[in-house]
């Protein structure tokens, strides 16, 4: 009767045994090493590598990754890492037992220090024996770079030798060598010439704009070199300390944003400016820089740009849906530097430009016949009346004017000569007659509907005329 019971107990077992199912596993590998781990592959002993197990990823120095493992009872794997400069490590594992794999650097290790005393970025180095210097190997910096100013620890494994040729090479190609350096005694390497001068302002980014590049020439000089900001950008209301060792104080600067507009400001003393700004400021903190433009033409301006000088687009039209009809006045703004480029545009397509204009050094252009940027540089003496040819409009209403008709006299009222703009109240404008007529029926409309009529007006007359 007991054996009979026994085996009914066995034979109720054995199923459940057969379908318990097998523990899941998973393996851990350490990089302990100080280079990054590009590629990871684990497999069975004698099987193809499969896939990379970091996929688009990598390994920091002193990082470590946790892989399971698909179900099975196979304890054997190997690990193959691959690091930056193509160098490879491999281990063997038992999953089961000891599931952990460390990478880990062996034999001899030696530490410099690189300083870098430059305005550039250190970008690359290289360390090849004494006499070889044809063949320098891998870049010891691999994926990392030293900025301006800062120092780096750079760790040379497996190699007992004191005595190497050098060779640095910075953001814009420049490269430093050095022959038969002994850095067992040396172990500090600095570059750059600590004897120039050290010019440093602090560059802040007051537009709305990301500036994604920045580069400083001494004045006189043609190319730009090396964008300063290396791999960083400077976002709206950020800071970048720019730093400059050179015997020069003149420099020319130039700022690049996000949407390749640029900005210039030429021949700033840097050995007494501390802080540099570039971008408008943004508008609802202050506004942009505004500028009033004044249509002293008998044509209607159509079309206005005003762009950052140097820059290779116009940009938008500053007038908008709008259009600045002849003795009518719009502010506009930029967003950029003091020194812009204008461009206007008649109804019959004709334009003008005037380049290099500095519009923090004025507050209005007037647009007239002649008119030249060393008007607008240096604006002449106010005249005491209108210009000859045209007339004064003054309003001396408590409401703006929102319509203004220069008819023929006894004529049907013809176009608004106003458009989009508006003459405030307390405010004038110059008037030319259209199509060169001088009497003309001459109509202004206030906000309120209310209309002052003068009929044939002398639009000739040089006089002011006042609207109440």
């Amino acid at each position: 009767m007991r054996r009979f019971i026994l085996a009914a107990m066995l034979a109720l077992a054995g199923p459940a045994a057969a379908q318990s199912p097998t523990p899941a596993r998973e393996v851990t590998v350490a990089n302990e090493t100080d280079r990054i781990l590009q590629e990871l592959y684990l497999y069975r002993p004698g099987a193809e590598d499969g896939p990379d197990r970091l996929g688009s990823a990598v390994l920091p120095p002193r990082a470590t990754l946790r892989i399971p493992l698909a179900r099975g009872r196979d304890c054997a794997w190997e690990v193959r890492g691959v690091f930056e400069g193509g160098d490879e490590m491999r281990r063997r594992l038992d999953a089961c037992r000891a599931p952990r794999a460390t990478f880990a650097e062996t034999g001899p290790r030696r530490e410099v220090e690189l300083v870098n005393q430059s305005d550039l970025s250190l970008r690359e180095f290289y360390l090849a024996p004494p006499g070889r210097r044809g063949d320098w190997g891998e870049d010891r910096l691999g994926s990392t770079t030293v900025a301006a100013g800062e120092n780096h620890r750079l760790r040379l494994r497996g190699t007992t030798a004191c005595l190497f040729d050098l060779r640095a090479v910075f953001e814009d190609d420049s490269e430093e060598v050095r022959e038969r350096q002994d850095l067992c005694r040396a172990p500090r390497l600095a570059f750059g010439d600590p004897s120039l001068p050290l010019r440093e302002a602090v560059l802040t980014n007051r537009g709305r704009r990301t500036l994604r590049e920045f580069y400083a020439r001494p004045v006189g000089r043609e190319a730009w070199g090396a964008d300063r900001l290396g791999a960083s950008v400077v976002e709206p209301r950020g800071e970048f300390r720019l730093r400059l060792r050179s015997r020069d104080c003149g420099f020319d600067l130039r700022a690049v944003f996000e949407d390749d507009r640029e900005e210039v400001q030429r021949n700033l003393d840097l050995c007494t400016t501390r802080t540099l700004a570039f971008g408008a400021p943004v508008v609802n903190e202050g506004g942009a820089r505004r500028v009033t433009l004044i249509n002293g033409f008998s044509r209607t301006v159509q079309q206005a740009y005003l762009s950052p000088a140097e820059s290779g687009d116009w940009g938008d039209d500053a007038l908008g849906e709008a259009v600045l009809a002849p003795g009518a006045r719009k502010e506009v703004s930029l967003e950029g530097g003091c020194h812009a480029d204008l461009r206007i545009v008649f109804e019959t397509e004709a334009a003008e430009e005037r380049r290099d204009i500095d519009i923090c050094a004025v507050t209005s252009i007037s647009l007239r016949p002649g008119w030249t940027l060393e008007e607008l540089v240096a604006p002449a003496p106010t005249q005491a009346g209108p210009q000859p040819g045209s007339i004064r409009l003054r309003n001396a209403a408590a409401l703006p004017v929102v319509e203004l008709y220069a008819d023929a006299p006894g004529a049907a009222r013809g176009a608004d000569r106003l458009g989009a703009t508006v003459l405030g109240a307390g405010e004038s404008m110059d008037f030319a007659p259209p199509e060169g007529q001088c009497q003309a029926d001459l109509t202004a409309v206030f906000r309120d509907g209310r209309e002052l009529r003068l009929p044939e007006a002398d639009l000739c007359a040089g006089r002011e005329v006042v609207l109440q």
